[in-house]
């Protein structure tokens, strides 16, 4: 009995009828006394907790590893906050399913969904509930129909016949089981709450993090319900606070002063900086002194932003401040304060505070995806002024890598620009206006077509009473404001297409596949049900034969950010700098999404770690870790080259890593005949110079030996012509001596050892 300890995996192509079950090995269902159906309860390392239905794994899982995997689903790791390759506990429990009485629905569906109300979403939702095992409160599931209506929906309250913990129940529905919708956070129950306590987030003023809004919703009315039952000692983690993060300009201030301002809360208390620059008692009595008022008031907030100003991680100065914050995180537990505070980066925060019954849960605030940037745009305009969505759209898709505060920023200078015009085109009227003592308000709208609607002002003169923000003034604004998220990132901007590429028609195909399918064609891949589609792709083959060129070529065909990761470079003899190196370049590639990370040479931190090094199997594990989170990197493509793949470790091969392998060899006849036009584009080639000869002399060459001995057949022309000769073409005896100079690399083991790779590679 007792527990045992796992890892969480993915569970693929789960469905929502089994979304609770967690999938452990049969030894491991013995071991704990689990029967397959039965509720167990999952913990993991940061004292989140949630139940789960044992269930049965359908394979092996893997050669007795020494942490055995427990396979979830996306819905339940998203509803109990349990993240992929953490370890958890799971152990019995006695509690079982209940039914649920009342079901209460929030509907929290993106933009880019086509939810028309067509009057059946109830009975929809009813029977997609029926057909589950269980679901829960916090659950978020989608809804689709025919006409390609989907809907997305929120459980956020469930009533049962008798008082239940919702937050760690699961529930079951029936023929009696009602189900409605709430315009917003469900009032708490009559037998535990009343309306006295009505916290909630408003999201009028926040775009682009509906998902963050619901979450801390469902928290903020957890604190209403034990704030009307405090003295109910249940040990239930009720009030668990929550540390926002995310970068630079992603609405973490925003969501605390919102919360400030219009939360709802009995009392909202801020500690800053500027409160704690006394002694380490007087910063101890301030401390203390804003946890007891938000007792002395619950339901109660207690604010920080910019936590690592005052709990920054291996500072000495602040260590007196952080066991005060400690002591006041343990006056709280289980009352009716909840903690909200934010950071840059929650690894700069003592780990003192990154606890369970202190900061429990983490909320990360992304940078924007274009769906969400339209949101933003549209909640910095107060979209009322404007029915045109075309201009919203266009500025959403074209503004990758900004965050909220950047598209704040973009929007002022539109706005300044559209005012300028007005200015201009209305010079007359201001002048004659300039010393009147009336002043006519002036309304901002959007158009996207350039024209501009007017109204007769107060003494019908010509002054028009709104001003127009138009796509040019964007264009202008796009021109002066650079994204937050791509500052730091330096990205090259491929030039190669892939007519630079002698043969590379066959290539093209399956890239045309692995990545132009996915964003040209999402809608029929999900007709198929195939929305998580090919994310990694490894290029093999000898040196020389286009494989930086055809990366290159891939993020130019499709728009993507290029960045370029040498693998060597990777491998550092501090200890640590190499993991955080790799963590880093997964964020600047979703920073700088849509995008494609290319690790070069990746058997230098990929080999297989019979024959790594310590520090290489260290950045490896890592890699594999970044590797694992692909849900998380919508929009980033992952490409990798080696001249080494049977180095490299079968665990980065299997799929949902780099399962798409590309073989480029050296170039054929058709394709020796395209790097031979290319490399001689533009010169003058005399009588005896033959392409088809030269393409059958150059077999077995690689791509850029060919290149080389065409550069140094024009050398040979450019040293006639400095020594005065008016010849500028080139002759046979030329490329003679530019192959003779150049050396084949590719032999003949090498290529039996890729034939081999790829006959290993098919039988997996």
């Amino acid at each position: 009995m007792g527990e045992l300890r796992f890892v969480v995996r993915p569970l693929t192509a789960a469905g929502l009828d089994g979304a609770y079950r967690v999938h452990i090995s049969p030894e491991a269902l013995e071991k704990l006394g689990l029967k397959v159906g039965e509720l167990c309860q999952i913990t993991d390392e940061d004292g989140a907790s949630g139940l789960g239905i044992a269930w049965r794994a359908a394979d092996r899982m893997g050669n007795s590893p020494k942490v055995q995997p427990a396979k979830m689903s996306d819905t339940l790791r998203e509803t109990f906050g349990f993240k992929q390759g953490t370890h958890i506990t799971i152990a019995k429990c006695d509690k079982k399913v209940t039914r649920a009485q009342k079901v209460s629905l929030m509907d929290v569906t993106p933009s880019d969904y086509d939810g028309t109300d067509d009057g059946s979403w109830v009975t929809r939702c009813r029977a997609l509930l029926d057909n589950c095992d269980a679901f829960s409160v916090g659950m978020t599931f989608d809804v689709a129909a025919k006409k390609g209506l989907k809907k997305r929906f929120f459980v956020e309250h469930v009533a049962t016949d008798g008082f239940q913990d919702s937050g760690s129940t699961l529930f079951m529905h029936d023929d009696k089981t009602e189900v409605s919708f709430v315009e917003s956070v469900a009032e708490p129950t009559e037998a535990i709450a009343t309306q006295e306590f009505n916290m909630r987030l408003g999201a009028d003023r926040i775009g682009g993090l509906s998902d963050q809004i619901v979450d801390l919703n469902r928290r903020l009315h957890r604190l209403c319900i034990k704030a009307k039952s405090q003295n109910q000692e249940d040990g239930l983690p009720w009030n668990s606070s929550v540390l926002l993060h995310g970068y630079e300009g992603t609405g973490k201030s925003l969501i605390i002063e919102e919360l400030q301002r219009n939360s709802g809360a009995k009392k909202t208390v801020r500690l800053e900086k500027r409160q704690l620059l006394g002694t380490a008692s007087k910063n101890d009595a301030v401390i203390q002194s804003a946890f007891n008022e938000a007792l002395a008031n619950q339901p109660s907030l207690v604010l920080i932003d910019n936590l690592e100003q005052i709990a920054a991680s291996g500072d000495a100065v602040l260590r007196n401040t952080i066991d005060s914050l400690c002591t006041g995180f343990d006056s709280i537990v289980g009352t009716g304060v909840l903690v909200v505070a934010a950071t840059r980066d929650k690894t700069a925060i003592d780990s003192a505070l990154i606890a369970p019954k202190r900061f429990s849960k983490t909320i990360e605030l992304p940078v924007p995806d274009s769906a969400a940037r339209v949101d933003i745009v549209k909640a910095l305009f107060h979209a009322e002024h404007s029915k045109d969505e075309s201009l919203y759209s266009n500025v959403g898709t074209r503004t990758h890598g900004f965050t909220g505060k950047d598209l704040g920023q973009l929007v002022w200078e539109a706005m300044d620009s559209a005012l300028e015009r007005h200015v201009e085109e209305h010079e007359e009227w201001v002048k004659v206006q300039a010393q009147s003592a009336t002043s006519q308000s002036t309304e901002v709208t959007l158009i996207d077509d350039g024209n501009q609607e007017q109204a007769a002002s107060n003494d019908e003169s010509t002054a028009p009473s709104r001003i127009s923000v138009t796509l040019e003034d964007f264009e202008s604004a796009l021109r002066q404001v650079r994204p937050t998220a791509l500052r730091e990132i330096i990205l090259e901007t491929p030039k190669v297409t892939w007519n630079d590429i002698g043969g590379s028609d066959r290539v093209k195909e399956r890239f045309d596949t692995i990545v132009g399918w996915p964003m040209l064609h999402s809608d029929i891949l999900a007709e198929y049900g195939r929305l998580k589609w090919q994310k990694g792709a490894l290029l093999y083959g000898p040196p020389g034969c286009s494989k930086t060129m055809t990366a290159q070529a891939v993020a130019n065909t499709y728009g993507l950010n290029f960045i370029a990761v040498k693998g060597a470079e990777l491998i550092s003899m501090y200890v640590g700098e190499s993991e955080r190196a790799v963590r880093e370049i997964f964020r600047k590639a979703r920073a700088a999404a849509p995008s494609i990370i290319f690790f070069d040479e990746i058997d230098a931190i990929g080999s297989t770690r019979e024959l790594g090094s310590s520090s290489g199997l260290n950045v490896l594990t890592t890699l594999l870790n970044e590797m694992d989170g692909f849900e998380l990197l919508k929009g980033v493509q992952v490409l990798a080259a080696t001249n080494k793949p049977e180095s490299l470790d079968p665990a980065l091969l299997r799929p949902g890593r780099f399962d798409a392998h590309i073989y480029l060899g050296p170039p054929t006849g058709p394709a020796r005949r395209d790097i031979l036009t290319i490399s001689t584009k533009g010169l003058t080639l005399k009588e005896d110079v033959s392409l088809e000869d030269l393409v059958i002399e150059t077999e077995g060459y690689s791509g850029a030996e060919i290149v080389s001995a065409c550069d140094l057949a024009v050398q040979q022309s450019i040293g006639r012509a400095i020594k005065g000769s008016p010849d500028r073409s080139i002759c046979k005896a030329d490329f003679e001596t530019g192959f003779a100079a150049t050396a084949k690399g590719i032999t003949a083991e090498m290529l039996e050892a890729y034939d081999a790779f790829a006959q290993r590679a098919a039988k997996r």
